[in-house]
């Protein structure tokens, strides 16, 4: 699996957990429960987004080196 790929998941991961707080799927007893759920998923969200985004730079990197070589 690629590091792309695994960023996705992640961030698909929060947001599902997003998701079913919104739509009441996660038990949450009290208003700070939500907002705790909530916030886990804006985590996951956004370290998936930040591994999604060091991951495409990395193969950005190695394409253009294997270009290099080319030449």
């Amino acid at each position: 699996m690629s590091i792309v790929m695994a960023g996705v998941l992640i961030s698909f991961s929060g947001m599902a957990v997003i998701a079913a707080v919104i739509f009441g799927i996660l038990p949450a007893d009290n208003q700070t429960m939500q907002l705790a759920f909530l916030a886990i998923g804006w985590v996951f969200v956004l370290i998936g987004a930040i591994i999604r985004y060091k991951g495409l730079k990395m193969e950005r990197k190695r394409d253009q080196a294997k270009e290099q070589q080319k030449k």
